[in-house]
Formats: C-alpha cells, structure tokens, sequence
C-alpha cells in the first residue's frame, strides 16, 4: 500500500510539471520563453549532459600544424628543409654601390647556403627593381624603402625571411623553419648589447595584417621625428608598441615622449627601455608578432662572441667586408668561400677550428656581455617610465576605456 501510495505522488508532481511547461513554454501561436520557470527548473533538476561528437577540424596537409610542444625539425647532417609551411623567400635588399664594395663575403655565404636547399631569392636593387619603383616610388630613405619592398615581395612566398646584407651564414645546417612560428604573422629578435628590437632582419608570412604591418611601417618615413630618432629601429619600437597593445594610450604616448626628446644614442636609449617595460615580459601576441629573446633568433650579431659559434647558432650579422681578415677581421672562414664547391653537404664550408665551439663556452661569452652591457648601459636610458611620466594622471577616469 505505501508503495502504490509513493507512486501516485510521482504520477501527480509528473502531471503537474507537465501542466505548468505547456502553460508557460507553449501557447497557440508558437514557442514563449519563461525566464523564471526556465531558472526554476534548473535550480532544481540539474542539466544533463549529452555524448555531443567533437567537431573535427580540416588542416591543410601541406602545412605545418604543431601540437603545444611540437617544433619543426632541425636540420640534420645538411638534410634537406621540408618544406612544411609552404614556399620561403630569402628576400635581401641592397644598394648596388654598397653591394659591391661591402657584402661580398656574407652574400658568398648565403649563395652557399641555398645551393643546398629549395629557398628561392629575391635579389632586391632598391634603386633599380621595377616592382620596388612601382609600389614604393614615394619612399625616399633607403630603409624604410626596404620594408615597403618587403611588403610588395611578400606576395611570392607564404613566409619571407627579410635579411640586411651584411647578414651572413655561420652554420648551415639549419632550415629557416625552425625559427617559424605559425601562431604569429611577423617575428623579430632582440638585439644583444641594448635590448632593441632589432629591424634589419625579420621573419614574415603572407598575409594582410603582415603586409599592411610593413607598409605603414615604411610610411613612418614621412612621420618620424625630425630629431636623432634611430630611423627605421627607432620607428619599429613603437610601431610593435602600438600594434600589439593599442589600447596602452598612456605608455605610448610617455615612450613617444623620450623619443620625440632623444638627441642622440643615450637619450634614444631611455625610449628603447621604455618600450620594452610597456611590453613586459610578454614576447608573443597570437596572430601579431612574437619576439625572440636575445641571441635566441636566427641571427645575432657576430662580435659578441669573435665570430665564434656552437651548433645552436645559425645566422651572424654585422659582416660588412669583401675579404675575409680584410681589417683584421677574422670571420669563421679562413678565406672566402669557394662558391663553386657548394651543394652537397658541407662541401665548400671551411672553418677555422677554433671557431666552432661548444654552445656552454658561447653561453659563458654571452653571460659575460650580458653583464657587461648591463653595467654599461647609459645612464640617460636607465629610466623608470611609469615613475618618472604620468601613470593615471593625464588621463584618469578613462584610462582603461580602450582596453
């Protein structure tokens, strides 16, 4: 008798549950959404979760999609560069005067590299070449000329490596993928002795945001200040600032500040820092920019450590002779390289043996001029931006309104 009597509870509060969806959820003409009855109802009865199939996403199988951990494979023996984030251009720009009569060593280089790869080059006479004429005719100063020709080469590729002249090989067995990351659409690197970000040498894919990136990068020509303003590096500080934290209205316009006040390289030293303090430690901004922490790029400058390398090292910038040991020079080669020899391995690589070395002795040498930049750094550019410039008070109740 309890039994049945438990059961026609049921069936009641069934019935009357019933009763009140139909009134609330339903009428003649269609549906009628009840909050109440809707919060009501799962206050009490709690939402049951159903087996949904995930959705499958399609990945373009010629690409490169990395899981969180995966990294595009390095180079091994001088193997071959698998091309799994579509077609590279090595693009170089250059004046023909200056090409002749300082490059010739680290372009020697590069021509080596790429006989034992499938990158193809642009070869870019910012003076000469049709397309660099046609699209960035307005631009003047031969850097900011580079990157708008960047921006109308970047249409042949689907990533670009951008590398000034003096930019040459050390160690060839690396593939420029390695240094692609596909989260981004532009990577730089930092520059070792003062943490700018440096503009000579960069890596970019093909698409809008990219290549509108470079052309108003280039368009800076026709804003900067007229004052000592580090040219097109000085520009590029900024112009990241401004990219990838636009809404930081109060921290640009402090660091545009030090940079409009800058009369030489001390002062334009305090800008630099106080750009990098407004981007933080943050060094990657998915869909923008990433940059790479100093000597951690692709390339970094070949004084730091005498031309010396280890086997994480790739590219070195700075060589700007036409015969090696030409001043005293000694770069990695004891002589230039025998183009000719190049193609098949290490064929046409030789090297000083001292020169290639273990990365914990580059490691030590980096160490010591990391601190030795650090003790010598200028004292004009040892400024504290959100102590020494207004933080809240130019712009307060509003200064998070963009964010």
């Amino acid at each position: 008798m309890k039994h049945v009597q438990i059961l026609l509870v049921v069936i009641v509060v069934l019935v009357t549950a019933l009763f009140f969806y139909s009134k609330y959820t339903f009428d003649d003409v269609g549906v009628t959404y009840s909050p109440d009855f809707h919060q009501a109802v799962h206050e009490i009865h709690p939402v049951v979760k159903t087996n949904v199939p995930k959705i499958q996403f399609l990945k373009d199988p010629t690409l490169f999609h990395p899981g969180p951990r995966a990294k595009y494979p390095p180079r091994q023996n001088m193997g071959e560069c698998p091309p799994l984030y579509g077609r590279v251009l090595i693009f170089v720009a250059f004046v023909k005067s200056s090409m002749e009569t300082h490059y010739k060593v680290a372009q020697e280089s590069l021509q080596c590299y790429l006989k034992g790869t499938n990158y193809t080059v642009a070869m870019v006479d910012l003076d000469n070449d049709e397309r660099v004429k046609a699209e960035c005719g307005k631009n003047k100063q031969l850097f900011f000329k580079k990157h708008c020709a960047a921006a109308a080469y970047l249409r042949d590729a689907d990533w670009m490596l951008v590398l000034d002249a003096d930019t040459g090989i050390a160690n060839p067995n690396h593939c420029v993928e390695e240094w692609i990351d596909n989260r981004v659409d532009i990577i730089f690197y930092e520059r070792f002795f003062n943490w700018e970000i440096a503009s000579g040498n960069y890596i970019v894919r093909n698409t809008m945001f990219a290549k509108n990136f470079l052309q108003k990068w280039g368009d800076w020509e026709f804003t900067q200040p007229s004052n000592w303003n580090g040219a097109d590096n000085g520009v590029l500080q900024i112009h990241i600032l401004k990219t990838v934290i636009p809404y930081a209205t109060q921290e640009i316009k402090n660091c545009d500040k030090y940079w409009h006040n800058s009369t030489g390289y001390d002062t334009y030293m305090a800008y630099v820092t106080c750009c990098k303090l407004a981007l933080g430690a943050t060094r990657l901004w998915p869909g923008k920019v990433r940059i790479y922490r100093r000597a951690h790029g692709w390339v970094r400058d070949g004084f730091l450590t005498t031309d010396r390398f280890c086997d994480r090292d790739f590219m070195f910038h700075g060589w700007k002779n036409n015969e090696v040991g030409a001043k005293g020079w000694e770069s990695p080669f004891p002589k230039n390289i025998n183009v000719t020899l190049c193609g098949s391995g290490m064929d046409g690589w030789v090297y000083r043996p001292f020169k290639n070395t273990t990365c914990d002795r580059i490691r030590e040498t980096l160490g010591n001029f990391e601190r030795s930049s650090g003790r010598s750094y200028p004292k004009e550019g040892r400024v504290i931006p959100h102590l020494a410039e207004p933080d809240v008070g130019e712009c307060f109740p509003t200064c998070d309104d963009d964010i």
